[in-house]
Protein backbone atom coordinates (compact mmCIF):
# COMPACT_ATOMS: atom_id res chain seq x y z
CA UNK A 1 0.00 0.00 0.00
CA UNK A 2 2.72 2.32 0.99
CA UNK A 3 4.58 1.61 -2.14
CA UNK A 4 1.59 2.30 -4.14
CA UNK A 5 1.31 5.79 -2.86
CA UNK A 6 3.59 7.69 -4.96
CA UNK A 7 2.01 6.48 -7.94
CA UNK A 8 -1.12 7.36 -7.34
CA UNK A 9 -0.07 10.91 -6.15
CA UNK A 10 1.99 11.28 -9.69
CA UNK A 11 -1.01 9.80 -11.64
CA UNK A 12 -3.49 12.39 -9.94
CA UNK A 13 -0.65 15.10 -9.53
CA UNK A 14 -1.46 18.41 -11.17
CA UNK A 15 -0.05 18.28 -14.10
CA UNK A 16 -1.89 14.94 -15.20
CA UNK A 17 -5.30 16.50 -14.12
CA UNK A 18 -4.42 19.69 -16.57
CA UNK A 19 -3.24 17.93 -19.28
CA UNK A 20 -6.38 15.26 -19.04
CA UNK A 21 -8.65 17.89 -18.67
CA UNK A 22 -7.02 19.86 -22.11
CA UNK A 23 -7.45 16.51 -23.95
CA UNK A 24 -10.93 16.07 -22.65
CA UNK A 25 -12.80 17.92 -25.02
CA UNK A 26 -11.17 15.76 -27.94
CA UNK A 27 -11.45 12.75 -26.96
CA UNK A 28 -15.10 13.45 -26.02
CA UNK A 29 -15.37 14.53 -29.52
CA UNK A 30 -13.88 11.26 -30.72
CA UNK A 31 -16.55 9.31 -28.85
CA UNK A 32 -18.98 11.72 -29.99
CA UNK A 33 -18.53 10.88 -33.41
CA UNK A 34 -18.73 6.68 -32.45
CA UNK A 35 -21.72 6.95 -29.92
CA UNK A 36 -24.25 10.18 -31.71
CA UNK A 37 -26.28 10.00 -28.80
CA UNK A 38 -24.01 10.90 -26.02
CA UNK A 39 -22.65 13.92 -27.75
CA UNK A 40 -24.72 16.72 -25.74
CA UNK A 41 -24.14 15.10 -22.38
CA UNK A 42 -20.17 14.60 -23.23
CA UNK A 43 -20.31 18.19 -24.14
CA UNK A 44 -21.84 19.15 -21.79
CA UNK A 45 -19.60 17.11 -19.06
CA UNK A 46 -16.46 19.59 -21.14
CA UNK A 47 -18.11 22.67 -20.06
CA UNK A 48 -18.38 21.66 -16.42
CA UNK A 49 -15.04 20.17 -16.36
CA UNK A 50 -14.05 24.01 -17.69
CA UNK A 51 -16.36 26.02 -15.21
CA UNK A 52 -14.38 23.57 -12.58
CA UNK A 53 -11.24 24.03 -13.67
CA UNK A 54 -11.54 28.02 -13.65
CA UNK A 55 -13.24 27.61 -10.20
CA UNK A 56 -10.19 25.59 -9.04
CA UNK A 57 -8.03 27.90 -10.07
CA UNK A 58 -9.22 30.95 -8.17
CA UNK A 59 -9.16 29.12 -5.42
CA UNK A 60 -5.39 28.24 -5.77
CA UNK A 61 -5.67 25.08 -6.45
CA UNK A 62 -3.29 24.58 -9.16
CA UNK A 63 0.30 25.78 -9.70
CA UNK A 64 0.85 28.58 -10.99
CA UNK A 65 2.96 27.16 -14.09
CA UNK A 66 4.13 24.15 -15.87
CA UNK A 67 7.30 23.43 -18.20
CA UNK A 68 6.12 21.08 -20.85
CA UNK A 69 9.27 21.60 -23.10
CA UNK A 70 11.66 24.09 -21.12
CA UNK A 71 14.45 24.36 -23.35
CA UNK A 72 12.06 25.54 -25.96
CA UNK A 73 10.00 27.36 -24.16
CA UNK A 74 6.54 25.37 -24.29
CA UNK A 75 4.55 26.15 -21.18
CA UNK A 76 1.24 26.22 -19.73
CA UNK A 77 0.28 28.51 -17.43
CA UNK A 78 -3.41 28.56 -15.92
CA UNK A 79 -3.03 31.54 -13.85
CA UNK A 80 -5.77 33.63 -11.73
CA UNK A 81 -5.71 35.65 -15.53
CA UNK A 82 -6.61 32.44 -17.28
CA UNK A 83 -9.92 31.85 -15.03
CA UNK A 84 -12.21 34.68 -16.12
CA UNK A 85 -11.51 33.22 -19.77
CA UNK A 86 -12.15 29.86 -18.68
CA UNK A 87 -15.70 30.56 -16.74
CA UNK A 88 -16.47 32.52 -20.20
CA UNK A 89 -15.70 29.38 -22.15
CA UNK A 90 -17.25 27.26 -20.04
CA UNK A 91 -20.62 29.25 -19.79
CA UNK A 92 -21.11 29.98 -23.03
CA UNK A 93 -20.41 27.01 -24.56
CA UNK A 94 -22.59 24.90 -22.08
CA UNK A 95 -25.48 27.55 -22.53
CA UNK A 96 -25.16 26.92 -26.64
CA UNK A 97 -25.80 23.37 -25.78
CA UNK A 98 -28.68 23.89 -23.55
CA UNK A 99 -30.22 26.51 -25.90
CA UNK A 100 -30.40 23.32 -28.46
CA UNK A 101 -31.18 20.57 -26.12
CA UNK A 102 -34.92 20.71 -27.60
CA UNK A 103 -33.90 21.27 -31.12
CA UNK A 104 -32.06 18.56 -33.84
CA UNK A 105 -28.71 20.31 -34.32
CA UNK A 106 -27.16 19.72 -38.62
CA UNK A 107 -24.36 17.94 -39.26
CA UNK A 108 -21.69 17.58 -36.29
CA UNK A 109 -22.59 20.42 -34.62
CA UNK A 110 -22.09 19.31 -31.14
CA UNK A 111 -18.62 17.66 -32.21
CA UNK A 112 -17.12 20.94 -33.73
CA UNK A 113 -18.45 22.72 -30.74
CA UNK A 114 -16.37 20.25 -28.36
CA UNK A 115 -13.30 20.72 -30.57
CA UNK A 116 -13.68 24.66 -30.57
CA UNK A 117 -13.94 24.31 -26.50
CA UNK A 118 -10.82 22.62 -26.43
CA UNK A 119 -9.04 25.10 -28.73
CA UNK A 120 -10.30 27.68 -26.66
CA UNK A 121 -9.18 26.42 -23.26
CA UNK A 122 -5.63 25.86 -24.37
CA UNK A 123 -5.29 29.20 -25.78
CA UNK A 124 -5.92 31.03 -22.77
CA UNK A 125 -3.20 28.73 -20.49
CA UNK A 126 -0.90 28.38 -23.27
CA UNK A 127 2.22 31.42 -22.67
CA UNK A 128 3.79 30.21 -25.56
CA UNK A 129 3.77 31.49 -29.24
CA UNK A 130 3.63 27.77 -31.09
CA UNK A 131 1.67 26.75 -28.69
CA UNK A 132 -0.44 29.43 -29.10
CA UNK A 133 -0.92 29.56 -32.95
CA UNK A 134 -1.56 25.56 -32.92
CA UNK A 135 -4.53 26.17 -30.52
CA UNK A 136 -5.56 29.74 -32.82
CA UNK A 137 -5.39 28.01 -35.82
CA UNK A 138 -7.63 25.04 -34.06
CA UNK A 139 -10.21 27.32 -33.32
CA UNK A 140 -10.20 29.37 -36.38
CA UNK A 141 -10.95 25.74 -38.14
CA UNK A 142 -13.26 24.66 -35.87
CA UNK A 143 -15.38 28.04 -36.19
CA UNK A 144 -15.16 27.52 -40.48
CA UNK A 145 -16.59 24.53 -40.02
CA UNK A 146 -19.42 25.81 -37.72
CA UNK A 147 -20.51 28.53 -40.03
CA UNK A 148 -20.88 25.90 -42.65
CA UNK A 149 -23.58 24.25 -40.72
CA UNK A 150 -26.60 26.27 -42.50
CA UNK A 151 -25.47 25.16 -46.00
CA UNK A 152 -26.39 28.45 -48.13
CA UNK A 153 -23.93 29.96 -50.84
CA UNK A 154 -23.66 32.89 -49.03
CA UNK A 155 -22.40 31.31 -45.77
CA UNK A 156 -20.29 28.87 -47.51
CA UNK A 157 -18.43 32.39 -49.30
CA UNK A 158 -18.76 34.09 -45.54
CA UNK A 159 -16.70 31.35 -43.88
CA UNK A 160 -14.36 30.98 -46.73
CA UNK A 161 -13.23 34.87 -46.01
CA UNK A 162 -13.07 34.42 -42.64
CA UNK A 163 -10.70 31.07 -43.12
CA UNK A 164 -8.50 33.15 -45.76
CA UNK A 165 -8.64 36.14 -43.35
CA UNK A 166 -7.70 34.28 -40.52
CA UNK A 167 -4.38 32.06 -42.41
CA UNK A 168 -3.44 34.82 -43.86
CA UNK A 169 -2.84 36.98 -40.42
CA UNK A 170 -1.53 33.76 -38.78
CA UNK A 171 0.68 33.01 -41.02
CA UNK A 172 2.34 36.23 -40.36
CA UNK A 173 1.89 35.72 -36.89
CA UNK A 174 4.13 32.10 -37.41
CA UNK A 175 7.16 34.47 -38.90
CA UNK A 176 6.90 36.64 -36.04
CA UNK A 177 7.28 33.95 -33.96
CA UNK A 178 10.32 32.22 -35.87
CA UNK A 179 11.74 36.17 -35.68
CA UNK A 180 11.58 35.70 -31.63
CA UNK A 181 13.21 32.44 -31.66
CA UNK A 182 15.93 33.06 -34.07
CA UNK A 183 16.70 35.77 -31.53
CA UNK A 184 15.79 34.50 -28.31
CA UNK A 185 16.06 30.80 -28.52
CA UNK A 186 12.32 30.75 -26.97
CA UNK A 187 8.67 31.01 -27.50
CA UNK A 188 8.10 32.70 -24.16
CA UNK A 189 5.91 35.40 -24.33
CA UNK A 190 8.42 36.81 -21.39
CA UNK A 191 11.34 36.18 -24.29
CA UNK A 192 8.81 38.15 -26.70
CA UNK A 193 9.57 41.30 -24.37
CA UNK A 194 13.19 41.36 -24.71
CA UNK A 195 13.00 41.18 -28.36
CA UNK A 196 14.63 44.02 -30.39
CA UNK A 197 12.73 42.83 -33.68
CA UNK A 198 10.07 45.50 -34.35
CA UNK A 199 9.33 43.49 -37.51
CA UNK A 200 8.18 39.94 -35.27
CA UNK A 201 6.80 42.32 -32.69
CA UNK A 202 4.41 44.02 -35.90
CA UNK A 203 3.50 40.62 -37.67
CA UNK A 204 2.45 38.94 -34.07
CA UNK A 205 0.41 41.99 -32.96
CA UNK A 206 -1.52 41.88 -36.49
CA UNK A 207 -2.70 38.07 -35.64
CA UNK A 208 -3.62 38.93 -32.42
CA UNK A 209 -5.26 41.90 -33.19
CA UNK A 210 -7.46 40.07 -35.78
CA UNK A 211 -8.29 37.17 -34.06
CA UNK A 212 -9.56 39.47 -31.88
CA UNK A 213 -11.47 41.62 -33.85
CA UNK A 214 -10.20 45.04 -32.83
CA UNK A 215 -10.42 48.09 -34.87
CA UNK A 216 -9.68 47.53 -38.96
CA UNK A 217 -8.71 43.87 -38.22
CA UNK A 218 -11.55 42.95 -37.12
CA UNK A 219 -14.31 44.40 -39.94
CA UNK A 220 -14.64 40.54 -40.78
CA UNK A 221 -17.10 40.49 -37.78
CA UNK A 222 -20.60 42.22 -38.93
CA UNK A 223 -21.08 40.20 -41.84
CA UNK A 224 -19.66 37.12 -40.49
CA UNK A 225 -22.11 37.49 -37.86
CA UNK A 226 -24.67 38.53 -40.04
CA UNK A 227 -24.74 35.40 -42.22
CA UNK A 228 -24.05 32.50 -39.19
CA UNK A 229 -26.51 30.81 -37.53
CA UNK A 230 -27.56 32.46 -33.86
CA UNK A 231 -25.63 29.77 -31.93
CA UNK A 232 -22.62 30.29 -33.91
CA UNK A 233 -22.78 34.21 -33.80
CA UNK A 234 -22.93 33.79 -29.91
CA UNK A 235 -19.57 31.57 -29.95
CA UNK A 236 -17.79 34.18 -32.24
CA UNK A 237 -18.67 37.16 -30.41
CA UNK A 238 -19.53 35.66 -26.78
CA UNK A 239 -16.26 33.41 -26.74
CA UNK A 240 -14.02 32.85 -29.54
CA UNK A 241 -12.22 36.78 -29.88
CA UNK A 242 -11.26 36.03 -26.12
CA UNK A 243 -8.80 33.77 -27.98
CA UNK A 244 -7.02 36.19 -29.34
CA UNK A 245 -7.76 38.78 -26.37
CA UNK A 246 -6.70 36.74 -24.13
CA UNK A 247 -2.91 35.93 -25.35
CA UNK A 248 -2.82 39.56 -26.50
CA UNK A 249 -3.30 41.06 -22.40
CA UNK A 250 -0.90 38.80 -21.31
CA UNK A 251 2.10 40.06 -23.71
CA UNK A 252 0.33 43.73 -23.26
CA UNK A 253 1.35 42.87 -19.19
CA UNK A 254 4.56 41.48 -20.00
CA UNK A 255 5.75 44.49 -22.24
CA UNK A 256 4.80 47.67 -21.00
CA UNK A 257 5.84 49.45 -23.97
CA UNK A 258 3.06 47.86 -25.97
CA UNK A 259 0.37 49.74 -23.31
CA UNK A 260 0.17 52.91 -25.20
CA UNK A 261 0.21 51.43 -28.41
CA UNK A 262 -2.70 48.74 -27.38
CA UNK A 263 -4.54 51.94 -25.83
CA UNK A 264 -4.29 53.73 -29.33
CA UNK A 265 -6.29 51.04 -31.04
CA UNK A 266 -8.33 49.76 -28.29
CA UNK A 267 -9.81 53.86 -28.07
CA UNK A 268 -10.19 53.68 -32.36
CA UNK A 269 -11.90 50.23 -31.99
CA UNK A 270 -14.26 51.28 -29.78
CA UNK A 271 -15.24 54.35 -30.90
CA UNK A 272 -15.42 52.58 -34.94
CA UNK A 273 -17.81 50.09 -33.72
CA UNK A 274 -19.85 52.59 -32.22
CA UNK A 275 -20.29 54.90 -35.14
CA UNK A 276 -21.24 51.74 -37.24
CA UNK A 277 -23.29 50.38 -34.68
CA UNK A 278 -25.51 53.44 -34.46
CA UNK A 279 -25.17 53.63 -38.18
CA UNK A 280 -26.54 49.86 -38.95
CA UNK A 281 -30.24 48.72 -40.16
CA UNK A 282 -29.87 45.20 -39.10
CA UNK A 283 -29.88 43.97 -35.72
CA UNK A 284 -27.66 40.84 -35.97
CA UNK A 285 -25.35 43.13 -37.22
CA UNK A 286 -25.55 46.15 -34.80
CA UNK A 287 -24.69 43.28 -32.12
CA UNK A 288 -21.41 42.79 -34.24
CA UNK A 289 -20.35 46.19 -34.38
CA UNK A 290 -21.33 46.51 -30.89
CA UNK A 291 -18.62 43.57 -30.41
CA UNK A 292 -16.35 45.23 -32.54
CA UNK A 293 -16.32 48.46 -30.22
CA UNK A 294 -16.67 46.23 -26.43
CA UNK A 295 -13.24 44.38 -27.29
CA UNK A 296 -11.71 48.00 -27.50
CA UNK A 297 -12.42 48.31 -24.10
CA UNK A 298 -11.64 45.21 -23.27
CA UNK A 299 -8.03 46.00 -24.61
CA UNK A 300 -6.99 48.78 -22.41
CA UNK A 301 -6.31 47.12 -19.16
CA UNK A 302 -4.98 44.09 -19.37
CA UNK A 303 -5.42 43.86 -15.35
CA UNK A 304 -9.10 43.97 -15.60
CA UNK A 305 -9.77 42.64 -19.36
CA UNK A 306 -10.09 39.04 -18.13
CA UNK A 307 -13.24 40.35 -16.29
CA UNK A 308 -14.65 43.05 -19.15
CA UNK A 309 -14.39 40.27 -21.40
CA UNK A 310 -16.36 37.66 -19.08
CA UNK A 311 -19.49 40.39 -18.40
CA UNK A 312 -19.29 40.83 -22.51
CA UNK A 313 -19.08 37.63 -23.70
CA UNK A 314 -22.20 36.64 -21.61
CA UNK A 315 -24.41 39.63 -22.61
CA UNK A 316 -23.54 39.12 -25.69
CA UNK A 317 -23.85 35.61 -26.33
CA UNK A 318 -27.04 35.64 -24.63
CA UNK A 319 -28.46 38.35 -27.46
CA UNK A 320 -27.32 36.85 -30.24
CA UNK A 321 -29.22 33.22 -28.92
CA UNK A 322 -32.07 35.45 -28.52
CA UNK A 323 -31.33 36.95 -32.10
CA UNK A 324 -32.85 33.78 -33.44
CA UNK A 325 -36.58 34.42 -32.10
CA UNK A 326 -36.43 38.77 -33.39
CA UNK A 327 -39.83 39.01 -35.53
CA UNK A 328 -37.31 40.77 -38.12
CA UNK A 329 -33.59 42.08 -37.75
CA UNK A 330 -35.00 45.48 -40.09
CA UNK A 331 -34.47 47.61 -37.41
CA UNK A 332 -36.81 49.85 -39.36
CA UNK A 333 -40.39 49.74 -37.62
CA UNK A 334 -38.09 47.81 -34.66
CA UNK A 335 -40.64 49.96 -32.17
CA UNK A 336 -43.92 48.26 -33.63
CA UNK A 337 -42.88 44.74 -33.63
CA UNK A 338 -43.67 42.89 -29.70
CA UNK A 339 -41.10 40.48 -28.29
CA UNK A 340 -42.41 37.66 -26.09
CA UNK A 341 -40.79 38.04 -22.55
CA UNK A 342 -38.29 34.85 -23.18
CA UNK A 343 -36.75 37.60 -26.09
CA UNK A 344 -37.58 40.63 -24.32
CA UNK A 345 -36.28 40.48 -20.88
CA UNK A 346 -32.73 38.84 -22.19
CA UNK A 347 -32.73 41.44 -24.31
CA UNK A 348 -32.98 44.18 -21.97
CA UNK A 349 -30.66 42.31 -18.93
CA UNK A 350 -27.78 41.61 -21.59
CA UNK A 351 -28.11 45.28 -23.66
CA UNK A 352 -27.63 46.87 -19.76
CA UNK A 353 -25.56 44.59 -18.04
CA UNK A 354 -22.96 45.84 -21.69
CA UNK A 355 -23.80 49.78 -20.60
CA UNK A 356 -23.16 49.39 -16.85
CA UNK A 357 -26.05 48.87 -15.11
CA UNK A 358 -25.96 47.58 -11.87
CA UNK A 359 -26.50 45.02 -10.48
CA UNK A 360 -25.63 43.30 -13.51
CA UNK A 361 -22.05 42.01 -14.43
CA UNK A 362 -21.36 44.58 -16.76
CA UNK A 363 -21.48 47.47 -14.21
CA UNK A 364 -18.72 45.70 -12.17
CA UNK A 365 -16.64 45.66 -15.14
CA UNK A 366 -17.37 49.15 -16.22
CA UNK A 367 -16.29 49.58 -12.47
CA UNK A 368 -12.89 48.22 -12.12
CA UNK A 369 -12.24 49.52 -15.69
CA UNK A 370 -12.57 53.02 -14.20
CA UNK A 371 -10.70 51.88 -11.33
CA UNK A 372 -8.14 50.60 -13.60
CA UNK A 373 -7.67 54.20 -15.87
CA UNK A 374 -7.19 57.50 -14.89
CA UNK A 375 -7.93 61.34 -16.27
CA UNK A 376 -8.66 61.70 -20.22
CA UNK A 377 -9.08 58.27 -20.65
CA UNK A 378 -11.46 57.69 -18.12
CA UNK A 379 -13.31 60.23 -19.22
CA UNK A 380 -13.47 58.69 -22.53
CA UNK A 381 -14.58 55.72 -21.68
CA UNK A 382 -17.59 57.32 -19.57
CA UNK A 383 -18.32 59.17 -22.96
CA UNK A 384 -18.04 56.03 -25.06
CA UNK A 385 -20.29 54.37 -22.01
CA UNK A 386 -22.68 57.40 -23.57
CA UNK A 387 -23.10 56.15 -26.95
CA UNK A 388 -23.42 52.18 -26.06
CA UNK A 389 -26.53 53.34 -24.20
CA UNK A 390 -27.51 54.93 -27.66
CA UNK A 391 -26.39 51.67 -29.61
CA UNK A 392 -28.99 49.36 -27.65
CA UNK A 393 -31.50 52.25 -27.49
CA UNK A 394 -32.12 51.37 -30.83
CA UNK A 395 -33.70 47.82 -29.35
CA UNK A 396 -34.93 49.27 -26.34
CA UNK A 397 -38.40 50.08 -28.34
CA UNK A 398 -39.70 47.41 -28.71
CA UNK A 399 -43.04 46.31 -26.72
CA UNK A 400 -43.17 43.65 -24.74
CA UNK A 401 -45.83 41.05 -26.06
CA UNK A 402 -48.77 40.08 -24.11
CA UNK A 403 -49.55 36.76 -26.13
CA UNK A 404 -48.18 34.14 -24.38
CA UNK A 405 -47.91 32.09 -27.37
CA UNK A 406 -45.75 34.22 -29.55
CA UNK A 407 -43.11 32.50 -30.93
CA UNK A 408 -41.05 32.18 -34.10
CA UNK A 409 -41.63 28.02 -34.08
CA UNK A 410 -44.04 27.30 -31.38
CA UNK A 411 -43.99 23.43 -32.03
CA UNK A 412 -40.30 23.59 -31.25
CA UNK A 413 -39.39 26.78 -29.36
CA UNK A 414 -39.58 27.09 -25.90
CA UNK A 415 -40.63 30.51 -24.42
CA UNK A 416 -37.47 30.63 -22.58
CA UNK A 417 -34.43 29.34 -23.39
CA UNK A 418 -32.44 27.08 -20.64
CA UNK A 419 -28.80 28.45 -21.96
CA UNK A 420 -30.08 31.99 -22.07
CA UNK A 421 -31.02 31.92 -18.46
CA UNK A 422 -27.65 30.71 -17.64
CA UNK A 423 -25.98 33.48 -18.68
CA UNK A 424 -28.62 35.60 -17.07
CA UNK A 425 -28.04 34.05 -13.88
CA UNK A 426 -24.33 34.58 -14.56
CA UNK A 427 -24.89 37.90 -15.19
CA UNK A 428 -27.05 38.83 -12.03
CA UNK A 429 -24.72 36.79 -9.78
CA UNK A 430 -21.46 38.22 -10.75
CA UNK A 431 -23.13 41.21 -10.31
CA UNK A 432 -24.68 41.33 -7.01
CA UNK A 433 -21.10 39.64 -5.92
CA UNK A 434 -19.57 42.64 -6.98
CA UNK A 435 -21.99 45.22 -5.90
CA UNK A 436 -20.56 47.86 -3.64
CA UNK A 437 -23.09 47.77 -0.46
CA UNK A 438 -22.50 51.22 0.64
CA UNK A 439 -22.36 54.54 -0.08
CA UNK A 440 -20.37 54.11 -3.28
CA UNK A 441 -24.06 52.55 -4.65
CA UNK A 442 -25.65 55.40 -4.74
CA UNK A 443 -22.88 57.19 -6.69
CA UNK A 444 -22.89 54.29 -9.25
CA UNK A 445 -26.78 54.00 -9.31
CA UNK A 446 -26.63 57.76 -10.42
CA UNK A 447 -24.03 57.69 -12.96
CA UNK A 448 -25.60 54.90 -14.96
CA UNK A 449 -28.63 56.42 -14.95
CA UNK A 450 -26.81 60.20 -16.26
CA UNK A 451 -25.24 57.55 -18.78
CA UNK A 452 -28.43 55.70 -19.86
CA UNK A 453 -30.29 59.10 -20.35
CA UNK A 454 -27.49 60.72 -22.56
CA UNK A 455 -27.74 57.91 -24.38
CA UNK A 456 -31.17 57.37 -25.38
CA UNK A 457 -31.51 61.20 -25.67
CA UNK A 458 -28.44 60.81 -28.61
CA UNK A 459 -30.17 58.02 -29.94
CA UNK A 460 -33.09 60.10 -30.41
CA UNK A 461 -31.29 62.63 -32.20
CA UNK A 462 -29.68 60.19 -34.48
CA UNK A 463 -32.60 58.46 -34.91
CA UNK A 464 -34.49 61.74 -36.74
CA UNK A 465 -31.17 61.99 -39.14
CA UNK A 466 -31.68 58.62 -39.98
CA UNK A 467 -35.40 58.94 -41.24
CA UNK A 468 -34.21 62.05 -42.69
CA UNK A 469 -31.42 59.97 -44.61
CA UNK A 470 -28.61 62.09 -43.85
CA UNK A 471 -26.89 59.07 -41.64
CA UNK A 472 -24.80 56.90 -43.93
CA UNK A 473 -21.31 55.52 -43.64
CA UNK A 474 -18.77 53.79 -45.93
CA UNK A 475 -18.79 50.45 -46.91
CA UNK A 476 -15.56 48.78 -45.30
CA UNK A 477 -16.52 45.17 -45.05
CA UNK A 478 -15.40 44.00 -49.08
CA UNK A 479 -12.51 41.39 -48.99
CA UNK A 480 -9.75 43.86 -50.28
CA UNK A 481 -11.25 46.12 -47.33
CA UNK A 482 -10.59 43.60 -44.96
CA UNK A 483 -6.70 42.66 -46.09
CA UNK A 484 -6.43 46.33 -46.74
CA UNK A 485 -7.36 47.21 -43.61
CA UNK A 486 -4.94 44.63 -42.05
CA UNK A 487 -2.39 46.20 -44.31
CA UNK A 488 -2.96 49.43 -42.50
CA UNK A 489 -2.56 48.26 -39.21
CA UNK A 490 0.58 46.47 -39.95
CA UNK A 491 1.56 49.16 -41.37
CA UNK A 492 0.97 51.51 -38.43
CA UNK A 493 2.21 49.25 -35.78
CA UNK A 494 5.94 49.54 -37.93
CA UNK A 495 5.84 53.15 -37.75
CA UNK A 496 4.29 53.73 -33.84
CA UNK A 497 6.70 50.71 -32.37
CA UNK A 498 9.64 52.26 -34.28
CA UNK A 499 9.61 55.63 -32.46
Amino acid sequence: MTALTPTLTVALSARTILIGWLLLPFLAAFLAAVLPPLARWLALLCCLATGAMAAAIQLGGLPPGFDLLGAYGVALQPDAFAAPFLLLNALVCGAVVLDSWRRPLPGPFLLLLMVLHGGLSSAFVVVDLISLYVTLEVVGISAFLLMLISRSERSMWVALRYLLIGNSVMTLFLIGAALVYLEQGSFRFEDVARTSSIAALALLLVGLLTKSGLFLSGLWLPLTHAEAPAEVSALLSGVVVSAGIAPLLRLSNTLPALGEVITIIGLASTALGLLFALADTDAKRLLAWSTLSQMGLVALAPVVGGLYALAHGLAKAALFLVARRFPSRALHGWGSRPLPAGVWWPLWIGSLSIVGVPPLAGYAAKSSLDGALHGPLALAVTLLSVGTAAVYGRLWSAPLSRDPQLAIDPGTDPSWSPGVVVLLLALVVLGVVALPWGPALASATAKAALVLLGGWGLHRLLEWLRLRERWRLPELERLSDLLGGIGVVGAGLLVILNR
